[in-house]
C-alpha cells in the first residue's frame, strides 16, 4: 500500500484548508476584540495562505483532467 496521495485527495485537502484559512481571516477582520489595524498582519497572512492552498487545489484539479 502506498502513502502517496492522489490528486483528488490533495485537491480536497487543499480546498478545505483554503476555506478554513479564509474563514479565519474573515473572523479576524470582523472581530470586535481587536481593531483591524492590530490584526492586519495576521489577516494578510491567513489570506495569502488561503490563496496558496486554493492554487494547489486548482493545480490538483487540473491534474485529474490532464490539462496541465
Amino acid at each position: 500500500m502506498s502513502d502517496q496521495k492522489t490528486p483528488q485527495e490533495i485537491g480536497t485537502h487543499s480546498l478545505n484548508k483554503a476555506v478554513a484559512l479564509a474563514d479565519k481571516a474573515d473572523r479576524l477582520a470582523s472581530s470586535s476584540f481587536n481593531s483591524a489595524s492590530q490584526s492586519a498582519e495576521h489577516i494578510a497572512i491567513y489570506g495569502g495562505l488561503a490563496t496558496v492552498y486554493a492554487d494547489i487545489a486548482k493545480a490538483a484539479a487540473a491534474l485529474t483532467t490532464d490539462t496541465v
